[in-house]
């Protein structure tokens, strides 16, 4: 299977909102509101446009990944600025055969460049 990574458009925000649906539905509770968690956070201050990508499968949004600013406060009240990503979603077909991961890699490569000293995982474990 050929999958491409890259970044996602405004376009594009309909479809991986379905997905995040599709990708989430009865799986922890009955329906979800991952795909609303996702409609809300690109509407955020601490969005980060950059780094929401898709995965597309023959010629379909089958993945999507997003980040957020977030921070770490220590006990000394420091304050460590992270991102967080999640949700990250693949289409239930195509789970499991690592479009997850590819998303992950591609953009930790780009966190990585950005000089940021971690990423939060925000979701299930």
């Amino acid at each position: 299977m050929n999958v491409q990574i890259r970044r996602t458009q405004a376009a594009d925000y309909y479809a991986t909102e379905n997905v995040t649906r599709e990708a989430f539905w009865n799986l922890y509770v009955p329906g979800c509101n991952e795909h609303y968690l996702l409609h809300t956070i690109r509407s955020h201050e601490d969005y980060i446009e950059a780094l929401d990508y898709v995965a597309v499968a023959n010629g379909e949004i089958v993945g999507n990944i997003v980040y957020t600013k977030s921070l770490v406060r220590s006990v000394d009240d420091k304050i460590i600025n992270t991102i967080t990503f999640g949700p990250i979603s693949i289409l239930p077909d195509y789970q499991r055969r690592g479009i997850g991961s590819l998303l992950i890699n591609a953009t930790k490569e780009i966190v990585h460049k950005m000089d940021i000293p971690a990423i939060i995982i925000f979701g299930h474990p």
